[in-house]
């Protein structure tokens, strides 16, 4: 009884920390942005913005190709110490990390759809357009980045460090095989990137909306190899699918914001008319990886 209290109290105040921490950081200017709104338009983005992903690796540059290389070296760098890893946190357990994972970053990457919707709500209830087209943000890219994990997990069907007798990080069974073996990428670790970089990129101007965003979502990522739940290089490159798949979708809800507004100022020595021209963010971001 009081695990679980503890644990409805840790969900509610992790949903609070990051409504409040959104809400109060609006920034002014942000009149000029169109930001997404729940309608047909936003649906039928799903699929024009998925399809865009998938094939934007035909449009990197070289700087783009160098970011892949790091990103997928590190997993295969984390690849070969996978197991080493995995002996360290079992053999390292304690109370207060048993209770940081427990009821802190593993129910931030569980459900992270409720705390997006959470705060699309609060953002409609405030009428704050910034906090409730960003939350719609957000919940592109954790779907979209969860069905990509998706695919990737049933067609490789890796073995979880706990399934077997003696875990075995080389244990891949590919295609067509049980479905109860589903570790590679971690899905938490990609639903929490994929949330925490929407977040992150949109009140960048105030540091510890990202600093509160990555911590969370790292920690989730973590959380998987102490739990003994994941590999590290599960970890490593779910969390890169859902930084990424983030990025994106952040870049492609800003295109069409290009536009000009124009500001009637009276001049104060003289009766003519001036006019303040503002530009909003870029209209085309450009294809990247990271």
């Amino acid at each position: 009884m009081l695990s679980d209290t503890i644990s409805r109290m840790g969900k509610w105040i992790l949903f609070i920390g990051l409504f409040i921490t959104a809400f109060n950081s609006q920034a002014a200017g942000n009149d000029t942005i169109q930001y997404p709104e729940l309608n047909r338009t936003y649906i039928k983005s799903y699929w024009h913005d998925s399809k865009t992903f998938v094939i934007s690796p035909a449009k990197w540059k070289t700087k783009q190709w160098i970011e892949f290389g790091v990103v997928a070296g590190a997993g295969v760098l984390a690849y070969t110490q996978d197991e080493n890893i995995q002996t360290y946190f079992v053999a390292h357990q304690s109370t207060t990390a048993d209770n940081l994972s427990k009821y802190v970053f593993e129910p931030y990457g569980r459900f992270a759809p409720v705390l997006i919707g959470g705060l699309y709500l609060g953002g409609r209830f405030a009428k704050d357009k910034r906090l409730a087209g960003t939350s719609l943000t957000a919940a592109k890219a954790f779907i979209v980045s969860a069905v990509g994990a998706g695919i990737i997990k049933q067609l490789t069907h890796r073995h979880r460090p706990y399934q077997d007798d003696i875990p075995d990080h080389s244990n891949w069974d590919g295609p067509f095989s049980s479905i109860k073996y589903t570790s590679f990428p971690s899905g938490h670790a990609t639903s929490a990137f994929s949330m925490a970089t929407v977040y992150a990129m949109e009140y960048s101007s105030t540091i510890w909306v990202p600093i509160l965003s990555y911590t969370l979502a790292t920690g989730t990522a973590i959380s998987r190899l102490y739990d003994n739940k994941h590999w590290a290089s599960d970890v490593v490159i779910g969390s890169a699918l859902g930084f990424v798949t983030g990025r994106f979708m952040w870049k492609q809800s800003r295109k069409g914001n290009n536009k000009v507004v124009v500001i009637p100022s009276a001049g104060v020595n003289t009766a003519s008319v001036t006019f303040i021209i503002r530009l909003a963010e870029p209209k085309k971001p450009k294809y990247c990886f990271l």
